[in-house]
């Protein structure tokens, strides 16, 4: 995570505060938040400014600041289709193509082993743990104490919450979401799309776009 920009968090959501929150707490300057929603412009959250909709960016330079993306990970919970989490991934890569660059961001107390690869923008909060052997591909999230043990490999937007543990060895694809306190046993296989409920525990492969729920999880619905 590079903090030697000052940083704008898109977005000004409970999400975004946890990531402004990581920030802070890495040594960044912080300018405040985004929201498309005009209720919320003015508003101080940790101390900082909802500064208006993406257009305050204008304001600024993009070799000048970094943005941080604090869209959440899903939508409503069990909703189907894609939700948030395809809206996190859109507004990133529209603003990166506009030239505007993303950081990752480390809460200090999280661990990250060094024998770990990790694409751009990922995002490791607090007490967040990801082990030896481990892969995470761009944008993905590790929520607060969330555990990816060795060889784990998430593709590209993953959404670990909080608590969650991955054991050794699983596959999750693209776009998924793994709710808390959920566990996904030693070797599972996880499609894209995947919506896996609070909770959960996942002792078999699946195929993805679906929402699993239960101990130990099955198909509660689709979301094609």
């Amino acid at each position: 995570m590079s903090t030697d920009r000052p940083i704008i968090v898109i977005g000004s959501g409970g999400h975004a505060r946890v990531v402004a929150d990581a920030l802070l707490a890495a040594g960044a300057t912080v300018l405040g938040f985004t929201d498309a929603d005009p209720a919320r412009h003015g508003l101080s959250l940790l101390g900082l400014p909802v500064l208006g909709d993406d257009s305050t960016l204008q304001a600024h330079q993009p070799d000048a600041v970094h943005l941080a993306n604090g869209l959440g990970g899903v939508g409503s919970a069990g909703a189907a289709g894609p939700g948030q989490g395809r809206l996190r991934q859109r507004v990133q890569q529209g603003l990166a193509a506009q030239g505007w660059q993303f950081v990752g961001v480390r809460h200090p107390s999280a661990v990250l082993s060094p024998f770990a690869e990790l694409a751009g923008c990922v995002q490791l909060l607090a007490g967040s743990i990801v082990q030896p052997g481990a892969r995470l591909g761009e944008g993905c999230i590790v929520n607060t104490a969330a555990v990816v043990e060795h060889d784990v490999h998430l593709s590209a937007w993953c959404h670990v919450a909080p608590r969650a543990l991955l054991c050794g060895d699983v596959r999750v694809g693209t776009g998924s979401h793994i709710g808390a306190g959920a566990v996904l046993r030693q070797g599972v296989r996880l499609g894209a799309n995947t919506l896996v409920g609070a909770g959960a525990v996942v002792v078999r492969s699946f195929e993805g776009s679906v929402v699993l729920a239960g101990v130990p999880a099955r198909v509660m619905e689709s979301r094609r």
